[in-house]
């Protein structure tokens, strides 16, 4: 009998949770969509005058623990009247009769219509203009017009330290307050325009206020020509810089290299004083009060570059007055929002409450932006899955439940514990979009690797290098386990938090992404007969992780075959070998990655000027929910013909799924126009312009803000630029260090390519 009432009572118990969860959902699901409607079109002066981010937060938060819709109402009602005054919520499944007269001035004379109008989003986007834009149209605004960064940097030849390791050190401190971090950086410039190392501290930024010494240190390149360094505040506040220090390794000794004002004693940040800075919106200065050492240090201040002017439209199709959002924020409420308001010199009509207006504000101010906050997690989930539900461009082509997405992720939000479980959440709920260019990351994300790289090869995980010969592992091993844990269920959670367009692009970032951990943490891996335990000792962006094969920028195959890598291989490179390419009855052009602004190339291989038109396209949105797009903005390259042609030779391009949004439009130009036979796999399948923003917490998210057609007009999203001769890497092309798919290019100029068919893909 006692376990009888046991099990009873757990039963009801479970009952019980499962529909306070359930109402908790239907809380955040009725704020969320009111949250996104009232944001990007409710044009009212006190809705475009708040902290969105902060509101997100605050209002997740109140409407939390509602019992009932009465409940949740009167909560709602509470939330957005302050910033919407004229917004109305019922209870029921139809709405009511909204009562325009009590949004209309007696007298209209001297007022006109204010309203949304967006071409793709920026409004709460990390960057503003071309060709994003959100206008509420005449109205007053203000777009920061600030670089990305503020930077100090300096140069150096680097002749006489090629191919030696160096260490770049700087003590550095973020004074308390700043939401942007530091970073130092390193740059080495080779003299075949190749690419040479680079880091910038990507993944260990700079967020502590007291002065410490941070490092670089590399392997200068055997072609550098300069070293570029210096230090970034990356956002807004205020960055302190003191003891500059560069130095090269002579047998076991290190030596110094000189520098000119490393200590910042001088008067000014000056190109003389060997220091340059830039960055608009951002002062350089010294500071005489607050150095590491000596009596001054160098100071980069965010103030801002304000542009402050009045709206005008961005195109011709607007809302008219009395035009309503009529919409079903739960399964029975509903509320209405006017998409067009009156206005005057004073303001919009009708006017909110000034004393509630004022209370919400001050309650914004007061709202904890701590990542360890349920509130703040539940706002972070709305706020994103706001963007995309009234923005993203591709929900036609992506077959993706969104509403459904949402509520997972607010569910997870529940059971997180941290910030690495947050930063999961908000990256499982994105990656079903198939975006490529969405990366979800944080201010505590610490990108370390072990000295390997891996690649799924034949359905097997290979060690594809090696860059520690004391390890004991080779080059073709394969990995059972990693951390106990079978290999195939490892990368399975890997790839659930990772939004791809295509199988490439997701094993590229897969196979990088599931070695990150943080600093001097272990992984343990297994092979058939032996167990590793490796070390996270390596930053993945500082580029000392040297491959054993080293990539060229271009050769001569043979007689008959020129070589080039587009990307290593500047423009100005290219320029220069024209003469000798003419030469060559065939050229193999390497686009397996990021071409090195050197798409001008296309000019010399089509025959007539370039007549694709919009196959880059930007939406016009006046209505929420992507209802009734107006239109489109259309964008293309128009590239003309340029001497000498080299479309008359046998032209081979390689690309594979790293291939990714600019390197996807060169692509897409010689799939087009068919410039040339394609070999390799599929490339990323992601194009069109990134439109990143930001989120409480120190989060950051990019994604793609427009739709890219391939030059037919058929799909590019999710698809990419197919190959002609489809190229697998093989278990023995890995153990014998085969590049396969230059090995199959080259192959491939002994035929006779004009009838060869397009291979038919199924991933």
């Amino acid at each position: 009998m006692r376990n009888s009432l046991l099990l009873l009572f757990l039963f009801a118990f479970t009952i019980g949770c499962h529909a306070q969860l359930e109402q908790r959902t239907e809380n955040q699901t009725a704020f969320a969509k009111t949250y996104g409607y009232v944001k990007y079109f409710h044009p009212s002066d006190e809705a475009s005058a708040i902290d969105w981010n902060r509101f997100a937060i605050y209002g997740a938060k109140k409407v939390e623990n509602c019992s009932s819709e009465t409940e949740l109402v009167t909560t709602l009602r509470t939330l957005f009247e302050p910033i919407a005054p004229t917004i109305k919520f019922n209870i029921g499944r139809e709405a009511i009769n909204y009562d325009f007269k009590e949004i209309t001035p007696e007298d209209t004379k001297d007022y006109e219509l204010a309203y949304w109008q967006h071409k793709g989003v920026s409004l709460g986007m990390k960057n503003s203009g071309r060709p994003y834009s959100s206008i509420r149209v005449n109205r007053g605004f203000e777009i920061d017009k600030s670089s990305s960064f503020g930077n100090i940097m300096t140069a150096v030849a680097a002749a006489d330290y090629a191919g030696k390791e160096f260490r770049y050190t700087g003590w550095v401190k973020l004074e308390k307050g700043s939401t942007g971090t530091g970073n130092l950086w390193f740059r080495v410039d080779n003299s075949d325009g190749s690419s040479g190392f680079f880091d910038n501290m990507g993944s260990n930024p700079i967020v502590e206020n007291e002065w410490k010494q941070y490092e670089i240190r590399g392997t200068i390149d055997q072609l550098a020509s300069n070293l570029v360094f210096g230090c970034f505040l990356n956002g807004k506040g205020r960055l302190l810089l003191d003891d500059i220090q560069l130095t090269y390794k002579e047998g076991t000794d290190w030596v110094n290299i000189p520098l000119e004002n490393s200590g910042f004693e001088s008067n000014a940040l000056t190109d003389e004083n060997q220091w340059g800075h830039s960055g608009a919106g951002y002062a350089f200065n010294l500071s005489e009060t607050d150095q590491n050492s000596g009596n001054k240090s160098a100071v980069i201040l965010y103030e801002g570059t304000i542009v402050k002017g009045v709206g005008t439209a961005l195109f011709d199709q607007h809302p008219d007055f009395g035009e309503l959002m009529k919409k079903r924020i739960s399964e029975n409420i509903v509320c209405q929002i006017p998409l067009t308001l009156y206005y005057n010199n004073e303001s919009t009509y009708p006017k909110s409450n000034t004393e509630n207006l004022q209370a919400l504000k001050k309650a914004l101010q007061n709202t904890s932006l701590e990542a360890t906050n349920l509130s703040m997690r539940l706002g972070n989930v709305i706020n994103t899955y706001n963007v995309f539900q009234h923005f993203y461009p591709y929900f036609h082509q992506v077959d993706v439940n969104w509403a459904q997405e949402f509520e997972t992720a607010l569910l997870q939000s529940y059971t997180d514990k941290d910030e690495k479980d947050h930063l999961v959440t908000l990256q499982k709920l994105t990656a079903p979009l198939k975006d490529g260019h969405i990366r979800v990351s944080s201010s505590t994300s610490e990108r370390f690797v072990p000295p390997i790289d891996w690649e799924w090869v034949e359905d097997k995980l290979l060690i594809t290098d090696v860059y520690d010969a004391t390890l004991g592992l080779n080059i073709g091993d394969e990995i059972l386990k990693i951390n106990g844990e079978d290999a195939i269920v490892f990368f399975k959670e890997i790839n659930a938090r990772i939004s791809a367009g295509t199988v490439g692009w997701l094993k590229y970032r897969a196979q990088t992404e599931s070695l990150y951990g943080p600093k001097a943490s272990k992984v343990v891996i297994e092979t058939k007969n032996q167990v590793f335990e490796l070390i996270r000792d390596q930053d993945i962006y500082a580029g000392r992780r040297e491959k054993s094969i080293k990539k060229v920028a271009y050769k001569e195959i043979n007689k008959e075959v020129f070589y080039l890598n587009l990307d290593l291989v500047t423009m100005d490179t290219i320029n220069t070998l024209l003469p000798k390419m003419e030469g060559y009855q065939s050229l193999i052009f390497d686009l397996r990655g990021y071409p090195k602004g050197n798409h001008d190339i296309i000019s010399h291989l089509l025959k007539t000027k370039d007549t694709t038109m919009g196959w880059m396209q930007v939406t016009q949105v006046v209505y929420p929910d992507q209802e009734d797009l107006v239109g489109w903005e259309a964008y293309e390259w128009s590239m003309s013909t340029a001497k000498p042609y080299l479309g008359d030779k046998q032209i081979i391009f390689i690309t594979d799924g790293r291939a990714i949004s600019y390197a996807e439009s060169f692509m897409g130009y010689i799939e087009g126009y068919h410039l040339g036979t394609i070999v390799g796999q599929p490339t990323a399948g992601t194009n069109g312009n990134v439109n990143p923003f930001e989120l409480p917490g120190g989060y950051r998210m990019s994604w793609t803000g427009m739709k890219v057609n391939k030059h037919d007009g058929s799909q590019h999203h999710a698809v990419g630029v197919t190959p002609d001769v489809y190229v697998s890497k093989t278990i023995e092309g890995v153990k014998s260090r085969k590049d396969e798919f230059l090995e199959k290019a080259i192959e491939l100029t002994n035929n006779d390519l004009s009838k060869l068919k397009k291979v038919e893909i199924k991933d």
